[in-house]
């Protein structure tokens, strides 16, 4: 371009005063207009210097950084807007190295573009760097340098302008990693994926788009062609070319969203496929366009759609079979009642003779008989209770009962019922209740009973000599309820791991030496493997072969308000010497457990000097000690030393005894009367003897027919039976309890007999000849009518689910099942007949 003269002898004598002049767009802009300005302006005297003042005011309001730099590298020019972009002043700037502004890494590179262009002879380097504000940040600029050369050919200076870029940098950088990812992600999902611009030409397409319509080109080569071209290529492969296209039409004029269009390949392959339009407000940018390969879905969903017609043929097959099914559990829930009845009905005449005839005036042999007879009655009847149960799981008709009850009570009469058993086995058989535990409880005790029964029969049975010990610990306490676990654990003969896991199997036992030693249906398990999950618990064993086992279940349980345990006001201090390490073991714990302290003694030559310092006057001291057996040396000259010793006097002696001992225990020579302690300990057992009163050794009375009570004498009773065992039963024992009752052998007689005299209770058969007891009971209530109420108690061999409610419904009183025991027989009378009015 050319100057006006004045303008080219201004930029010689800048040119010539060694600076290096700007270069650049800005800077040629800026001359173009001064030149324009020069031309068209009048000319006046001085006009020059204000022409330069006013350039010079250009120059300082210019956005851009203007620059020299002379041929040291140093800054010999700057324009206000470096201050305004780096924040360093122009003074403190002019005259500094300029590449003490630039970035460490960019110095580098920039030199060598510099070197580069004069190599090139070049004279202009533009590129992009980073400058150091006064804050230590720095920002990209972008820098237009001119290489200005003196008349001898060599550098004398670079000048340019900078324009700050930061913002843009940043931008492109957002916008890079977020193609970056865009890209990524499009390569990496597994639909086909093509993205066009709204001239429809191709901006994104991944791999898995040319693998599934064999393109055989590379996506990254396919940027930017006309995605019409790759349509043409790909149409041949659809079943329905022509339907697609009319679709695509379709689509492109509407822009509207089409999510999963099934189409097919020619190939057998089947396509759903996207079309969404790339919109941002009133912008169109394109479409997005995806394709995924849903042939295996498809097929799976025919193989489901044919399933689900099998399915449903199946089902109703199975309809008819639960039909089937329902009507022959019908048959066998009344063949369990028709067999349940049969059974018991010479049960009954079995146990209740034999209980008559043990009571009566026999012989030590005969006895004998009568008594396993008895017993062996009595087992019949738990198998047979086994069963009952089990098919009451089975048909999901056992139900708990939701009663209080304490802890503690239940294990004394569990201890009470088994622990003949396991005396007569020689087995320890003890209980231990955790502290954390409570003991006043809500659920069915019934059930825990049974559980706690059969765990306890079993390890008494596999136990030849030894423990068997009840432990009762603390599992999960809940806001009103807990969950206790329950342990039964024994040192007997213990099994295999793989027998182990089948326990709890219905029918199973662990092998047939077994079964025939041990006998059992192999049901008592199952059931209480049912039981504990019904009280919202689970049930397990641990064994060892040859070391014993530990049945272990949780049952879930309400809580009652606790009640604390008694404790005296002084805390008396237990020693205990010379028992075997089990059961000072046990009672030790038991004790402790119970708030009191129990350590053992040994009978050596500090004994003495121990049991001098048990405790402060006043709390009393007991010593404990085996009562079986001849007591060894040690011990007993112990005992001796001890009553002589005057500072001992109140030490009391207290001897074990097993409840289950048949013959007496002798006083040992030498010592006062001792007291005694009954074995497994109970927490009333141990009450008593805190209060003094266990003196003298419990004896063991021998089992005996109850005797008939004064207020049953006189009173009128009928029994309604018609077999004539369970009449001679039924007979038999009521009269041993001082009663005449007159008998009826169906219910048409016991109608009549009903209406013709006054009874003061009748006992009812069920299952009868000509009348039943239902249909005989409902006639007495029918005539009675308000008129008088006289109680009618089930007599019955049925003992199914729902043999009870049938039998209340029907207007009975109260039920009993065959075989009827005399005690159960006795309170049944006790609760429903009136006082006996005495004789005139």
């Amino acid at each position: 371009m050319e100057f006006h003269p004045y303008l080219d002898r201004q930029l010689a004598v800048l040119a010539a005063s060694g600076g290096a002049l700007p270069e650049g767009p800005a800077w040629a802009a800026f001359l173009a207009a001064v030149n324009e300005q020069i031309a068209g302006a009048p000319r006046v005297p001085g006009g020059h210097e204000q022409e330069l003042t006013r350039y010079k005011s250009l120059v300082d309001h210019l956005k851009e950084t203007v620059f020299q730099i002379d041929r040291d590298g140093a800054w010999s020019f700057l324009n206000p807007a470096w201050e305004a972009m780096t924040g360093f002043s122009m003074a403190e700037s002019l005259g500094a190295p300029f590449l003490d502004h630039m970035h460490p890494v960019d110095k580098e590179r920039y030199l060598s573009m510099l070197t580069y262009a004069m190599d090139a002879s070049e004279d202009t380097v533009r590129g992009e760097f980073r400058f150091r504000t006064r804050s230590g940040q720095y920002l990209w600029v972008e820098m237009y340098t001119r290489i200005t050369l003196g008349a001898d050919g060599l550098v004398t200076g670079v000048s340019g302008t900078m324009n700050d870029i930061t913002e843009r940098r940043r931008a492109q950088a957002a916008l890079s990693a977020l193609t970056s990812r865009l890209r990524a992600l499009i390569e990496n999902m597994q639909g086909a994926i093509l993205v066009e611009t709204a001239d429809r030409r191709i901006s994104l397409i991944n791999e898995a788009f040319c693998q599934m319509f064999a393109v055989p080109v590379a996506p990254q080569l396919l940027a930017e062609s006309e995605a019409l071209e790759l349509l043409e290529m790909v149409l041949p492969q659809f079943q329905e070319p022509e339907a697609l296209l009319e679709l695509q039409t379709a689509l492109l004029a509407r822009r509207e969203v089409l999510i999963g269009a099934e189409l097919a390949l020619g190939d057998g392959r089947v396509l759903s496929m996207d079309f969404v339009p790339i919109e941002a407000g009133e912008e169109f940018n394109g479409h997005f366009w995806q394709f995924h390969d849903i042939t295996e879905r498809r097929q799976s969903e025919e193989k489901l759609a044919r399933a689900a017609l099998d399915l449903e043929m199946k089902n109703w097959e199975l309809s008819h079979a639960r039909d089937e099914a329902v009507r022959m559990g019908g048959l066998k829930s009344e063949f369990l009642a028709n067999m349940s009845h049969e059974i018991r009905t010479p049960m009954n005449g079995i146990i209740g003779m034999s209980e008559l005839l043990v009571n009566t005036s026999l012989t030590d042999e005969q006895r004998d008989y009568a008594s396993t007879i008895r017993a062996s009655a009595a087992t019949l009847l738990r198998l047979i209770n086994d069963i009952l149960d089990f098919s009451k799981i089975e048909a999901g008709k056992l139900e708990l009962e939701r009663i209080q009850f304490d802890l503690h009570g239940l294990l004394d009469d569990l201890l009470a019922i088994l622990g003949v058993k396991a005396h007569d086995r020689g087995v320890e058989l003890a209980t231990w209740v955790s502290r954390e535990a409570p003991t006043l409880l809500m659920g069915d005790p019934i059930r825990l009973r049974q559980v706690l029964s059969n765990l306890t029969d079993n390890a008494i049975k596999f136990t030849k000599a030894g423990t068997v010990t009840i432990r009762v610990f603390l599992d999960r306490r809940e806001d009103s309820a807990v969950t206790l676990r329950f342990e039964v654990e024994d040192t007997g003969a213990g099994m295999r791991e793989e027998v182990a896991a089948k326990l709890f199997q219905s029918f199973y036992q662990g092998d047939s030496s077994t079964t025939r030693k041990y006998g059992g249906t192999g049901l008592g398990l199952a059931i209480c493997k049912r039981i504990a999950e019904l009280m919202d618990g689970a049930i397990g064993v641990r064994s060892t072969l040859g070391q014993g086992s530990v049945f272990w279940f949780t049952a879930r349980f309400q809580i009652q308000e606790q009640r604390s345990f008694w404790l005296p006001e002084t805390r008396p201090r237990f020693f205990l010497a010379g028992l075997p390490a089990t059961t000072a073991a046990f009672l030790g714990a038991q004790l402790r457990e119970w708030g009191f302290e129990a350590e053992l003694l040994e009978p050596d030559a500090e004994a003495l000097a121990r049991l001098r310092s048990a405790g402060p006057a006043g709390h009393s001291v007991f010593l404990i000690f085996p009562g079986q057996g001849n007591l060894p040396a040690d011990l007993l000259r112990l005992l001796q030393d001890l009553r002589r010793d005057p500072a001992l006097a109140t030490v009391r002696l207290v001897r074990t005894h097993s409840l289950y001992e048949k013959e007496g225990t002798a006083q040992i020579t030498g010592l006062p009367v001792t007291e005694f302690l009954p074995l497994p300990m109970r927490r009333t057992h141990l009450k008593t003897l805190l209060e003094g009163h266990l003196g003298t050794l419990p004896a063991l009375a021998a089992p005996e027919l109850p005797a008939a009570p004064p207020a049953l004498a006189g009173l009128r009773i009928l029994l309604v039976e018609d077999n004539l065992v369970n009449q001679r039963v039924a007979l038999a024992v009521l009269r041993k309890l001082g009663l005449t009752p007159e008998l009826a052998i169906n219910g048409l007689e016991a109608c009549a007999a009903a209406q013709d005299r006054t009874f003061d209770l009748i006992l009812m058969d069920c299952q009868m000849p000509e009348m039943d007891g239902f249909e005989a009971t409902r006639r007495i209530r029918e005539r009675e009518a308000g008129a008088g109420h006289v109680p009618i108690l089930a007599m019955t061999a049925n003992a199914m689910s729902g043999d009870r409610e049938r039998c209340l419904e029907a207007g009975m009183d109260d039920y009993l099942a065959k075989p009827i025991a005399i005690l159960d027989l006795k309170e049944a009378l006790m609760r429903w007949l009136p006082p006996a009015v005495p004789a005139p």
